[in-house]
């Protein structure tokens, strides 16, 4: 099943470095990647992901790994 990832990020250096390593380790592919850095606080940038997973529970594991890096601020998952 295609998921949406919506993030907040500190706009900083490796920070996409960050994100993508954990796909890596749990071995999933990134269908469609979308930064912007926002009007109203160039210091967060809001990113937008397309993945396919299918199991729920890898979703959870991968959404809590996200969820502990420094430079993410929030992360939300929809349904694609």
């Amino acid at each position: 099943m295609k998921r949406h990832l919506k993030f907040e990020v500190m706009n900083q250096v490796s920070t996409l470095n960050r994100i993508t390593s954990v796909f890596v380790r749990l071995q999933y592919n990134i269908e469609e990647l979308h930064v912007k850095k926002r009007d109203d606080n160039p210091n967060i940038s809001d990113m937008e992901l397309i993945v396919n997973i299918e199991d729920e529970d890898v979703l959870n594991i991968l959404l809590n790994k996200l969820q502990q890096q420094i430079n993410v601020l929030n992360v939300k998952q929809y349904s694609a």
